[in-house]
């Protein structure tokens, strides 16, 4: 009897056994762990919980149901093997008590190799369902997710209209809703915890968090449906999924050591979820005419430009690394040109080795016009009226001056096919695509089985694709960040021009969305304006392109356009070094966050063995003081370096962290790789200040002081030409003649600099 007892208990035991390996995976470095009778997860890396007590739900945006009203909840796991790596899958589902009864099933796909997990929510009834709100990602328990020091959470924008920034808070600060995609981390460590969407066909992700001060989560919802007036520029709430079967989107939870490599790790989820649009050519380099000619622009400008870009700066190696430039038409050309004028336009740019780029906005009825008769390319006798995406109430919805026009409607579709036959049969080979957020409002679609304004925006865009994907380089302009694989680049931010202020607000964007680039093929800092700055500051904006993506240029170079602006390009763009650092990489990443708005003031990024630094100083009045810090920049401590700042060509050896300094309104790139064996560069200790002659600006300096009290200019004989002896950072010698000179100063400690110099 006793081994009876004995026996049935060990089977009890073990069925108990199974019965609780059921609700719990352990795969790589992840724990999930279901409450059967609850449905909600407990989600753990590395042995720490990230997530407690996450519980999906769903309805429409005032009637919202959670698993803990259902019946019949039940957790099974499986094996999963999938695009995304292997490991295993961890279902709960239940049902809902009352009609239309309806299961819901909760997958989290769990990889053993990962340092993500994903999961989502799909919902099926019998009947119809009708479905605006899904939460794969909800939770009000509290996780220490971590470590002690500075922590941040990103808020993220829906598009680049309207100037939006990106913006750090502190945890314990009010975190605003933010879309698709946020980071949560440790600004000293790095470690961070990434979620949000990684399909983009049908919902519009809203990201929120509560935090604790220090370390602490205090609730997180990850959710499709969102809409708002101020970040996805919706008057109406998102539109109901009506179906059987309705999926919400998946939905990554990553944990990793660096936050910027997990969020390029979301962008290239995003990416297998949907490939980037083919591009077999090298990284744009080219013009806008938006910059400064904007409504003045006309045939006879163009063609000169063209010439210009020819004759001055391809004939010196500034060009993309395939040899292309494209010189881009922007708005009013379609107010300036004739017809006969696009073949002679883009004639002369074939002839010149460049492609010729034009623009419009598919989605935008300027005019509204409501009787008017729409240009429909054969539809149907559509009004303008027709095709406006009007909101619930049936009215017209305007944005930046003109109406929307709803995607799915066949005179919008039938006007997009006319418009793009032209600018192929012109010869067009760039196409910059403007103001697209018009297109994902929610709103009433004449395609009945289009719900909701991503659905429309991804079937409009989709078709644009289609008809010139292979032929033009479509580059998004105003657009929402998702979806990205019908275009191959988006401008990062909204328009910016030629001050440190525009270079600030791109940089803004490039430090928490250069991770963009691996879901398009390239970014965009958008055109660069030259005209009415001083060169430092042109270097500014011309490094913050260089390292964001694709390099446009923006100024007036036809014939009569400023020659200052002519001189200073001419001169910038003459330093191949940085132009082929430009050609071999993309998007920069931030060395480390700044808090709130404003953008970080170091760049950096690692190809191979060698790493680049790009450092910005966006005040006019005082300089930028800074550590190259070895431990920051993943160099290592007692490897000799070399490294050599771009735009100078000033070089030094370091084996360690050194202070060095950026001018004021002005920029630095520096190239740092291990010492080749009998590198020709003398060492120079870190704690000597270092005098050069920038030919850019046409200044001698002295870095790694405040200031020099006495400056002296010699020619070669002895004679001196130049005499200051009053507090200053920089001696102006525009004034003297070419030739070799010896300049000595006295700095703010007393220490004599010197050094020869060659104008």
């Amino acid at each position: 009897m006793r081994k009876f007892v004995l026996f049935v208990s060990s089977i009890l035991l073990a069925t108990s056994a199974v019965m609780a390996q059921d609700n719990v995976v352990n795969a790589g470095k992840w724990r999930v762990t279901i409450d059967e009778a609850t449905g909600k997860a407990e989600i753990a890396y590395n042995d720490g919980v990230i997530i407690s007590g996450n519980e999906a739900e769903w309805g429409l945006v005032n009637t919202k149901t959670s698993f803990s009203s259902l019946s019949d909840v039940k957790v099974a796991q499986s094996d999963c093997q999938d695009e995304f790596g292997s490991g295993k899958m961890l279902t709960v589902s239940g049902k809902t008590t009352q009609a239309p009864i309806t299961t819901i099933t909760h997958t989290y796909y769990i990889y053993s190799d990962r340092d993500y997990i994903l999961t989502d929510v799909v919902l099926e009834s019998d009947s119809e369902l009708e479905i605006n709100y899904i939460a794969p990602i909800r939770t009000t328990a509290s996780s220490q997710i971590l470590d002690a020091g500075t922590n941040y959470f990103i808020y993220v924008p829906f598009d680049n209209d309207g100037w939006t920034r990106y913006e750090t808070k502190l945890f314990g600060d009010w975190h605003p809703t933010c879309y698709e995609v946020t980071a949560l981390f440790n600004n000293d460590t790095r470690r961070g915890l990434i979620t949000g969407s990684i399909e983009h066909d049908t919902w519009k992700t809203g990201v929120t968090a509560e935090t604790g001060a220090e370390t602490t989560l205090k609730s997180l919802l990850v959710f499709n449906g969102v809409t708002s007036k101020g970040g996805t520029r919706d008057n109406d709430i998102h539109g109901a999924v009506k179906a059987n079967r309705v999926e919400s989107s998946k939905m990554m939870i990553g944990y990793f050591t660096d936050w910027r490599r997990g969020l390029e790790t979301y962008g290239d989820l995003c990416a297998i979820v949907a490939p980037k649009l083919p591009f077999a050519g090298a990284k744009p380099f080219g013009w806008n005419s938006w910059g400064v000619l904007q409504t003045n622009i006309n045939p006879t400008k163009a063609i000169e430009t063209s010439d210009y870009f020819a004759t001055e700066l391809q004939s010196q190696g500034w060009q993309a690394e395939d040899s292309i430039v494209y010189i881009g038409l922007d708005s009013w050309w379609n107010e300036n040109f004739a017809i006969r004028d696009h073949g002679k336009f883009v004639k002369n740019c074939k002839a010149q080795n460049q492609k010729a780029g034009i623009y419009w906005t598919p989605f935008v009825d300027w005019g509204k016009n409501e009787s008017g008769l729409m240009p429909s390319g054969g539809a149907g006798n559509y009004t303008w009226g027709d095709a406006w995406l009007r909101d619930s109430n049936g009215n017209p919805q305007e944005i930046a001056g003109g109406y929307a026009l709803d995607p799915t409607h066949p005179a919008t579709i039938g006007r997009i096919k006319a418009e793009f036959e032209k600018y192929l049969k012109w010869g067009y080979e760039f196409v910059k695509l403007d103001f697209l957020v018009h297109g994902a409002l929610e709103g009433q679609h004449y395609d009945e089985n289009v719900h909701t304004g991503l659905q429309a925006y991804n079937q409009g865009m989709q078709y644009i694709a289609e008809l010139a994907g292979e032929q033009m380089f479509i580059n998004y302009s105003i657009a929402p960040l998702f979806p990205a694989h019908h275009a191959h680049g988006r401008r990062i931010a909204c328009d910016a021009f030629s001050s440190l202020g525009n270079t600030e607000y791109t940089l803004n964007s490039t430090a928490y969305g250069w991770w963009l680039d691996h879901c398009y093929s390239y970014n965009d800092a958008d055109h660069v304006v030259l005209q009415g700055q001083a060169i430092s500051i042109n270097r500014v904006r011309l490094t913050s392109s260089y390292i964001t993506g694709i390099v446009i240029l923006g100024d007036d170079f036809s014939a009569d356009g400023d020659s200052g602006a002519k001189e200073r390009i001419e001169e910038l763009a003459a330093n191949n070094e940085v132009v082929k650092m430009a050609h071999q990489t993309k998007a920069f990443y931030p060395v480390d966050a700044n808090l709130g708005h404003p953008a970080p003031n170091q760049f950096m990024y690692t190809i191979s063995d060698t790493t680049y630094l790009a450092v910005l100083n966006y005040e006019s009045g005082k300089r930028y003081d800074f550590t190259l810090d070895f431990d920051r920049l993943g160099l290592t401590t007692g490897i000799e370096y070399v490294v050599r700042e771009l735009w100078t060509g000033q070089e030094i050896l370091a084996s360690e962290s050194y202070d060095d300094v950026v001018r004021r309104a002005d920029a630095a790139i520096y190239k740092i790789y291990p010492k080749p064996i009998n590198h020709a560069v003398e060492a120079v200790p870190c704690t000597e200040t270092r005098c050069y002659y920038d030919r850019l600006v046409g200044e001698v300096r002295a870095n790694g002081t405040d200031y020099m009290l006495e400056s002296y200019v010699y020619t070669m004989g002895g004679a001196c030409v130049v005499a200051m002896q009053e507090a200053h950072d920089a001696v102006d010698v525009n004034a003297l003649p070419a030739g070799a000179y010896f300049y000595r100063g006295v700095d703010a400690d007393g220490n004599t600099v010197t050094c020869k110099f060659i104008k």
